[in-house]
């Protein structure tokens, strides 16, 4: 690469599902060596689409075999090239109800544990961008309005004929 050209940035696919219990209830998972409560998911491979990459992540984190029903939201999440960190676009699909309290943990090396949160109490299992990326999910699962696009787990507005609204 010439010495001039900017390095060729490091990008990364993710894809998570939205998990619902009977009450309502978010499923949660934290992976070993992450810092928090995250939706069940993760990295697609190469060549790999997020909704099948959701599908192989679910299934091999918790042993639930899902199936995307909605495409919820995508959030961008710039890299930092100095700390090692890739910028990534999160996917985010609603993959349905699930009748039973608890998902059978498929390798219990890569789960520390799950939980399923009330909504109201997210704030007591995660933050940020990930809670946020949450929020947003729900949200436009509740009302019915069409995918969302994110930056760092928050809407994008734009100005549209002198009217601001979410980017979607």
């Amino acid at each position: 690469m010439h010495k001039d050209m900017p390095e060729t940035p490091r990008r990364e696919i993710k894809a998570a599902a939205l998990i619902l219990n009977r009450a309502g209830d978010v499923l949660l998972v934290e992976p070993h060596g992450s810092g928090g409560m995250t939706l069940p998911g993760g990295k697609a491979m190469q060549n790999e689409p997020p909704h099948m990459a959701v599908t192989r992540k679910v299934r091999d984190g918790t042993g639930l075999e899902v199936v995307p029903a909605r495409f919820l939201v995508v959030d961008t999440v710039p890299g930092n090239i100095h700390e090692d960190e890739w910028e990534s676009t999160n996917f985010v699909f609603y993959c349905g109800i699930v009748d039973f309290s608890a998902p059978h943990v498929a390798d219990a090396g890569k789960l520390k544990r799950y939980q399923w949160a009330e909504p109201a109490r997210l704030t007591d299992y995660t933050g940020g961008e990930q809670l946020r990326r949450i929020r947003e999910s729900l949200g436009v699962l509740d009302v019915g309005s069409t995918t969302q696009y994110l930056f760092l787990g928050a809407r994008v507005d734009v100005r549209v004929n002198g009217a601001v609204r979410a980017l979607s």
